[in-house]
C-alpha cells in the first residue's frame, strides 16, 4: 500500500522466486499526492524492464478523487499509455445501459482513447463488470495471476450515469469525449524509462499551426557539393510539400539544422523519412519550453538510412536520457568539456 493519504495506490508484484516478476497497478491516489505518489509510481516503472507492457494492468477501481486524481497526472501524456498491457476503468460509455464520474474520469478518457486497444482490453472494450447471473469473469495475466471480478454489475454502473452527466454538465464538459487537464502540476510529459525512439516515435504528432512559425524563413545553403538545410521554427508539411517542388524526394542533406529547436510539433514521422542527412543541428538551451523533445529526436533515429549524429549546443537534463542511450543506433556531440567537467555553450562542426 503505497503513500496514498486519504486514497488507494497498490503496487502488487508476482512471479517466481528467482524469476521474471510481473506488476499490477490498483488506483493512484489523490492530487495531494500527486507531487510525492506519482513520482514514486514512475520510478517504479522506469526502474521495469521493455518499452511497452512493463506493468501488466492498471485498474482505475472508480471515479472518486482520492482514487483516480493521481491516475489521471500518471497518464496525462497518452505516449504512456502503452507502459501497460491492459488498463481496466468505466468511463462514461461503460455506464450507460447499452453499451461514466464527472470532469476527471474525461481528463483519463482523452489519454485512453488513443489507445483504445489497452482500455479494458481483456472484456473486448466493454465494461469491467459482472453479469445478472452466472459465473463471474476470471482473467488471468502474463505469468498467472488470475483476477476474478466480484463488482460491479450492470446496474450499479447505470446509476452513476445521472451524476456523471450533471458533473460534465457544471464543468461544461461532453461526457464520453474526453477533457482537457486544467491543473498544469498534473501533466506529466515525460515518457518513463529514458530515450526509447521505437516507442517515441510513434507516438501522436500533431502539427504545429501557430502562425509567426509558419511565416519563417527556410534556407538550403550549399558549398562546394554540401547542402544544409535550416529550418526556423516551421512546420513540416509546407516545407516537404516546398521540397518536392525543387526535387523528387527522398531529399538528401549533409545536415540539417531542426526546427522549432526539436519541437515535437514540427517534426514528424514522415519528414524524417523525406528527409535524410547525416547531421542533425538542435539549438537550444530547453529554456521556458524544455526542448528538444525526445520524440523528435526519435523520429530522426527510426527513419535515417545512415546512422545519425546529432549536435546540441546545449549539455541540459533535457537530453541526458538521450545522451546516455547514445551509441547504438545514433551519435551525440555535446559541447567542449570545460577543466570543471561541465560543458561550454555553442558547438562547431564540419559539413
Amino acid at each position: 500500500m503505497l503513500p496514498a493519504q486519504r486514497g488507494d495506490a497498490l503496487w502488487l508484484t508476482y512471479g517466481e522466486r528467482g524469476g521474471q516478476t510481473h506488476h499490477v497497478l490498483v488506483d493512484g491516489g489523490p492530487q495531494e499526492t500527486i507531487p510525492t505518489l506519482v513520482p514514486e509510481l514512475e520510478q517504479r516503472i522506469r526502474a521495469l524492464p521493455g518499452e511497452t507492457d512493463r506493468v501488466e494492468l492498471f485498474v482505475i477501481t472508480h471515479i472518486d478523487a482520492d482514487h483516480i486524481q493521481g491516475a489521471v497526472s500518471l497518464l496525462s501524456d497518452a505516449d504512456r499509455v502503452p507502459l501497460f498491457g491492459d488498463i481496466w476503468f468505466n468511463g462514461w460509455k461503460h455506464h450507460q445501459p447499452e453499451v461514466l464520474g464527472g470532469p476527471d474520469a474525461e481528463r483519463l478518457t482523452t489519454a485512453l482513447l488513443q489507445h483504445p486497444e489497452r482500455w479494458n482490453a481483456a472484456f473486448g472494450g466493454g465494461a469491467v463488470a459482472i453479469p445478472e447471473e452466472g459465473p463471474l469473469p476470471v482473467v488471468e495475466l502474463p505469468g498467472g495471476l488470475r483476477l476474478t471480478v466480484v463488482a460491479p454489475d450492470r446496474t450499479a454502473l447505470a446509476r452513476l450515469a445521472p451524476e456523471w452527466e450533471e458533473a460534465c454538465r457544471r464543468a461544461g464538459i461532453v461526457p464520453g469525449e474526453g477533457a482537457e487537464i486544467v491543473r498544469k502540476k498534473w501533466i506529466r510529459d515525460e515518457l518513463l524509462g529514458g530515450f526509447e525512439p521505437d516507442l517515441l516515435a510513434e507516438s501522436r504528432f500533431s502539427a504545429d499551426r501557430g502562425k509567426p512559425n509558419g511565416a519563417g524563413i527556410v534556407l538550403i545553403a550549399e558549398y562546394g557539393g554540401k547542402r544544409v538545410l535550416l529550418l526556423g521554427d516551421n512546420p513540416a508539411g509546407p516545407v516537404l510539400e516546398a521540397l518536392d517542388r525543387l526535387e523528387p524526394g527522398p531529399h538528401r542533406f549533409d545536415a540539417v539544422k531542426m526546427s522549432h529547436h526539436g519541437s515535437r510539433r514540427n517534426t514528424s514521422l514522415e519528414f524524417g523519412r523525406q528527409v535524410q542527412a547525416k547531421k542533425w543541428l538542435v539549438s537550444t538551451n530547453g529554456a521556458q519550453f524544455g526542448h528538444p523533445d525526445p520524440e523528435a529526436i526519435a523520429r530522426i533515429v527510426v527513419t535515417q538510412r545512415l546512422k545519425p549524429v546529432f549536435y546540441f549546443n546545449y549539455a541540459t537534463d533535457r537530453i541526458s536520457d538521450v545522451v546516455s542511450a547514445a551509441g547504438g543506433r545514433y551519435h551525440v556531440k555535446l559541447p567542449r568539456r570545460r577543466r570543471d567537467g561541465t560543458h561550454g555553450e555553442g558547438i562547431a562542426l564540419s559539413v
